[in-house]
């Protein structure tokens, strides 16, 4: 299914005529086209599992979930919140009618800090801001001091302070009746500051969707996992308890499904790349590893690797994509291996977080009344032989 931007939403394109862009694109400018098609999002079969899968997860009778969704970087996580927004906005239409002051959902990026820790005021501040929290500026609390006066008697005195954001956002979030807290590039607040451990920023995460009452997505890398193998035991038992995990993996080169999926979603890119004669033949049975090989089975980045491409071709003023143009735009080896080297590291992390154990073994079960009286008889004839009947032993060797 191929969705564009409309008002408010997405709508699906149609698949007769020959182009699948609206034809009018062709007449507009090169800022325009490119806009459109960096706008543009594919949905494919991997996509629309995570997408369905995180939705689901926050749509149970569970309002303090934790949804992890992880993939590795240039997977489209991207696209995946900007679809999983508007399908909460469609949802949450009835809920705009009961309550005008609804805000169906509320997403917000984690800014990697330039120094020293994770800015975590500054996320609450610009969640708030996102939801146009009124007189945010203004916002102050009272508190009473007790100090001495010259006499050493005990004085009250009344005192102001800057509001906390957190215990803002969290009354915000509840009242406001939020389907989900979206939290993207979230692996971003792993960086604490220097003696503080990592299962702060959890328990940060997990005290705001408790009091909020709050579903919290966070959308991330591979590194997110390590949340939950890294911290200290009682932490970890927290944020188990109310943590999902969805993984949104890239395509796999050796898996024939997924590499037909891969060469579908590559050719309906190309064939919503306005120009006057689409690529999409360049993808064929004998070229797709070409296109593999440059975006590692990842199709946001075969998506912006096409985007810098389609630029290089409207410069030339070009009909069409040529391979020169994704030779002049793809990526070095060099770096490619690098970024083949992290995905695959995050990939052992996924499956190790994933994996059954052997829980069995740390186990002691019951059993059942069959089998207690099965043990009963069993001890009962050991070493009770019947009377007058000899033990048997070995007789001594005279």
């Amino acid at each position: 299914m191929v969705c564009l931007p409309g008002n408010g939403g997405f709508y699906q394109m149609g698949e007769e005529g020959k182009y699948k862009f609206p034809v009018e694109l062709l007449a507009k400018t090169k800022e325009e086209r490119i806009k459109y098609f960096a706008d543009c999002v594919i949905e494919h079969e991997f996509l629309e599992v995570a997408i369905n899968k995180t939705i689901r997860l926050i749509s149970n009778a569970v309002p303090e979930r934790i949804v992890f969704t992880c993939g590795p970087s240039g997977v489209g996580k991207s696209q995946l919140i900007k679809i999983i927004k508007s399908k909460l906005v469609q949802a949450g239409t009835v809920k705009l009618s009961d309550n005008p002051g609804c805000i169906p959902v509320v997403d917000v990026q984690a800014i990697a800090p330039l120094k020293g820790g994770f800015d975590f005021p500054g996320l609450w501040r610009d969640a708030l801001e996102k939801m146009d929290e009124p007189m945010l500026n203004r916002k102050i609390s009272y508190h009473d001091v007790i100090v001495k006066n010259s006499f050493g008697k005990d004085v009250i005195l009344s005192q102001t302070k800057k509001a906390d954001y957190m215990k803002v956002l969290q009354n915000t979030l509840r009242y406001r009746d939020v389907t989900a807290f979206i939290i993207d590039e979230a692996h971003h607040m792993l960086r604490v500051v220097s003696g503080k451990e990592s299962n702060w920023s959890v328990d940060l995460i997990k005290s705001l969707t408790n009091l909020s009452q709050t579903p919290i997505i966070l959308v991330g890398t591979y590194d997110l996992t390590s949340l939950l193998v890294d911290l200290n035991i009682k932490s970890t038992d927290q944020i188990n308890q109310r943590t999902r995990i969805v993984d949104f993996p890239r395509y796999r080169s050796d898996v024939t499904s997924e590499v037909n999926i891969f060469g579908k979603t590559a050719k309906k890119l190309l064939q919503n790349m306005p120009l006057e004669q689409t690529a999409e033949n360049m993808i064929n049975k004998q070229d797709w590893k070409y296109f593999y090989k440059y975006s590692l089975g990842c199709v946001g980045t075969l998506k912006l690797w096409f985007m810098d491409a389609y630029g290089l071709a409207l410069e030339s003023n070009a009909k069409t994509l040529t391979r020169e143009h994704l030779e002049e735009a793809k990526l070095s080896e060099y770096r490619l291996l690098g970024m083949h080297q992290s995905i695959e590291e995050g990939e052992r992390m996924m499956k190790k977080i994933q994996s059954e154990g052997d829980i069995d073994s740390k186990l002691v079960y019951a059993k059942s009344e069959d089998e207690s009286q099965s043990d009963s008889k069993k001890s009962k004839t050991k070493g009770n032989p019947k009377p007058f009947n000899r033990k048997p032993k070995r007789d001594m060797v005279m």
